[in-house]
């Protein structure tokens, strides 16, 4: 549903593809971030408070360290997706590419080409996992 809409706003150029896959990877990264800063432990942060932390000290010395991991984490699966998102971007409007090649093949009714991309991609996003 994004993609068009990108496409509309900055152009077939690179700026939509890093636009599609930053959306995609943005969601994924932030609702782990948050969920890992949720989950420190409220002792750990009385403790800090006890011993004279300030909001800024919470911030670096007990938040970040506690949704570090999560993030991490979560870097595994935006990788996919981030290929995936410039893949598509590639494929809505481009013109080089293994989306343009993919997009080049379905137009000419070439379903070795078509499923030659769609076998790199995998093969692709497989080795990056």
């Amino acid at each position: 549903v994004l993609a068009p809409i990108f496409v509309l706003w900055l152009g077939l150029g690179l700026w939509s593809k890093v636009a599609l896959s930053v959306t995609l990877v943005f969601f994924i990264t932030f609702f782990n971030a948050m969920q890992g800063v949720r989950e420190v432990n409220p002792v750990v942060l009385a403790n800090a408070r006890i011993l004279g932390a300030k909001r800024s000290s919470l911030l670096t010395h007990v938040y970040f360290p506690a949704a570090a991991s999560w993030i991490l984490s979560s870097l595994r699966t935006s990788v996919g997706f981030a290929v995936v998102g410039a893949i598509i971007g590639e494929y809505l409007g481009a013109s080089a590419g293994l989306g343009y090649l993919i997009a080049q093949a379905e137009g000419n009714f070439d379903a070795v080409g078509v499923f030659a991309g769609i076998t790199i991609l995998a093969m692709f996003v497989l080795i990056i996992d």
